[in-house]
């Protein structure tokens, strides 16, 4: 009762405000506006209206510089303005998906970005964040200063090249006793094993190992060999590893629900492997079956040892690894057949695997944590999950094992735990990526990433997608102008949404949604849109859709640059005008399109009347006699100024037409101040906008 008995006498306070101005004449010296609640004082003037251009929005020289990694192409990375890394300080850290990012793009090839950016005004301290597979889940605040921002993340992983020997001095072995907990359940309390058994014994008819380290003796040499990637396809696998895989984000289901590795031919295979994002020391295995004889549990399983231990040393320092580093990114393993392996016999081995065979991994995490040795410890943390976690990683569906120990989560349908997807070359040569999630913790599979050789040999698999961007922002028209408005800016509102989709870093499509909402007019209104190109597309694809339907091609009417959606609003509440722009070169973020809605109605000659946000030039149609009239106080170049503390239009930055449906939206609400349903409206525009810059984020409750 409280609420409706102050809103009713706001709204009559208003309106009798409004009818006192319409009494003594509104012209751009006159005030009608409240600050704080009180009647502004203000001293007519003859020389300008508020000088404030109500902007949402300013301009951010951004530097980002992951140039200290290895890269191998560019790095995509979001800005936030709050943290919105989970779990942070326990190395169990991921992306809180719910916060959307303020923006998104790719730094250049050698990890580097630094351009011109525009963020919401209310932004601040600003929260640099990547999932990059070769830099890792990284977050690096940094404060806006004279609209200036810099971020530079230094790599603090241990040292590690291709093809670079591990260090430790261990003599060769194939003594699976000291790996740790490798097919049985261990005692949660004790870390001691149990004898409930979950896989068979791993086979390690590959070779041996050194001891120390776990770095296989039979990795393939780098140039005896066709099964090994050369630079160029080996930088081709990580662009397609970057773009599928980010680490603290759950991955797309389409890589995750493949089946396993499929040959369409008879084929030799190797494995190569591509990196770990995990700080475990862990071991992986491979098996092997035919489609018409699959394991159905995983005591079905013939697992081949192929690493016994996958950590390679690039997580940054702040885990210890105590320098057990079994694996460098480039090492090669060929795989082997084995006809009889089911029997335990190793007879009749070949490297030529037959036509129809479908080829699964396996990860055992931790398995080679166990040998008296505090892997996979953080400095400023416990670590007492290390050797308590009785998981395993299969790629195949329902092989999988994670009992419940009360800090993970169960898995007890044994779902599979890889990722599966394809690179294709340049050349159109096929080439199939496998990636692990070694636990029931998160999705983002990236802990350990490896690939197949030879080329076209396997079953199609999906092709790694783009990524793109979505903005968002709102308009708001009040359209009475120039006459003085009830500001309770509902008349027209447009939701606006922009979708850029990127290749090789640079943006290669635009798309702009314009979705119209109104609360009550009684003009009949236009939505117009000005193009503002500036690289021209090679393609432009105009498409409208109406509420419930689907999205059909149209041909707006056209001057210029200028888009003429709709003639009446009201007519076509709800529809969406969508504009699709193709490049047929890609193009840096500092040279595509943006987009200026705006409201018209037709006159004679030719001749309209606009409304367009403070400071906006009209189009070359503009009836330019209403400028200084009633309200209005136009000059020069700045257009569609008044003076006092609400404008005829606005723009949200980053905002969304959901914040307005339960308030301004909502028809009982007309002719209600925006600042009534938004209490900071009044000290933003008083201020300036130096203060409540966020105002549209905190509606009154």
């Amino acid at each position: 009762m409280y609420y409706i008995m102050n809103k009713s006498f706001y709204f009559w306070l208003r309106a009798l405000m409004f009818v006192c101005l319409i009494a003594v004449g509104v012209s751009c010296t006159d005030s009608d506006d409240f600050a704080d609640g009180k009647e502004e004082k203000s001293t007519p003037s003859k020389t300008k209206g508020n000088d404030f251009d109500f902007s949402t929005k300013q301009k951010v020289d951004l530097l980002v510089d992951y140039s200290s990694f290895q890269t191998y192409g560019p790095v995509w990375f979001s800005i936030y303005d709050v943290n919105p890394i989970v779990d942070e300080d326990t190395g169990y850290d991921y992306v809180n998906e719910t916060i959307e990012p303020l923006f998104q793009a790719y730094t250049d090839k050698n990890g580097k970005f630094d351009a011109t950016i525009t963020l919401p005004a209310y932004a601040k301290v600003l929260h640099v964040v990547t999932g990059d597979f070769m830099v890792g889940l990284k977050r690096k605040p940094t404060e806006i200063i004279n609209g200036e921002a810099k971020a530079v993340i230094n790599n603090t992983a241990a040292a590690a090249s291709r093809f670079t020997r591990a260090p430790g001095a261990g003599t060769s072995t194939k003594d699976l006793t000291n790996l740790y907990n490798i097919s049985y359940i261990i005692n949660h309390s004790s870390g001691a094993k149990t004898n409930e058994r979950i896989y068979k014994d791993w086979h390690t008819p590959l070779g041996t190992w050194n001891s120390a380290t776990g770095r296989p003796d039979y990795l393939l040499s780098a140039a005896a060999s066709s099964l090994v990637f050369s630079e160029e396809e080996f930088a081709g696998l990580y662009d397609a590893a970057k773009k599928a895989l980010n680490s603290g984000t759950t991955c797309k289901e389409k890589y995750r629900s493949t089946a396993d590795i499929t040959l369409i031919t008879d084929s030799e295979v190797s494995m190569t492997a591509l990196g770990s994002m995990t700080c475990w020391n862990s071991s992986l295995g491979y098996y092997y079956y035919n489609a018409s004889n699959p394991p159905t549990k995983p005591t079905d399983l013939n697992i081949i040892m192929l690493f016994p231990n996958t950590q390679d040393g690039q997580r940054d320092l702040s885990w210890d690894y105590q320098n057990n580093i079994g694996t460098v990114r480039g090492d090669v393993v060929q795989l082997m057949y084995y006809p009889n392996i089911a029997k335990g016999d190793y007879s009749g081995a070949t490297t030529t695997f037959p036509k129809g065979t479908k080829i699964g991994f396996i990860l055992k995490p931790n398995g080679w944590s166990g040998q008296g040795k505090d892997y996979c410890s953080k400095k400023s943390a416990t670590s007492y999950w290390d050797k308590k976690l009785n998981i395993w990683a299969a790629s195949t569906e329902g092989l999988s094992y994670c009992r419940n120990n009360g800090y993970k989560l169960p898995n007890p349908n044994g779902e599979a735990r890889t990722a599966k997807f394809s690179y294709i070359s340049p050349n159109g040569n096929e080439y199939a990526l496998v990636s692990f999630e070694d636990a029931c913790d998160d999705s983002d599979y990236d802990d350990l990433l490896f690939a197949l050789n030879p080329k076209n040999a396997f079953a199609e698999l999906p092709e790694v997608e783009e990524n793109k961007t979505t903005t968002h922002g709102v308009y708001a028209f009040e359209d009475r102008w120039p006459s003085a408005g009830d500001y309770d800016m509902n008349d027209i509102v447009v939701d606006y949404k922009q979708e850029m989709f990127f290749n090789s870093g640079k943006v290669k499509k635009q798309i702009f949604y314009l979705t119209t909402y109104q609360n009550l007019v009684e003009l009949k209104s236009g939505l117009a849109m000005k193009l503002v190109k500036n690289a021209t597309p090679s393609k432009i694809i105009t498409k409208k859709m109406s509420p419930g339907k689907n999205a059909t091609t149209v041909s707006y009417t056209t001057d210029g640059d200028y888009y003429y959606l709709t003639e009446d609003i009201t007519a076509e509440l709800g529809t969406t005008y969508i504009f699709e722009l193709q490049y047929s070169s890609t193009q840096e973020l500092n040279n595509i399109a943006t987009v200026q809605p705006f409201i018209y109605r037709k006159e004679a000659d030719g001749k309209q009347w606009e409304l367009h946000i403070p400071y906006e030039a009209p189009s070359p149609k503009m009836n330019k006699s209403y400028f200084g009239t009633e309200a209005d106080c136009t000059s020069g170049t700045n257009y569609f100024v008044r003076q006092g503390n609400y404008p005829f239009a606005f723009y949200l930055e980053n905002g969304k037409v959901d914040y307005f449906l339960n308030n301004i939206l909502k028809r009982e609400n007309e002719n209600v101040h925006i600042d009534y349903f938004f209490p900071e409206f009044l000290q933003w525009s008083a201020s300036k906008g130096q203060k409540n810059a966020d105002w549209y984020l905190h509606p009154r409750q």
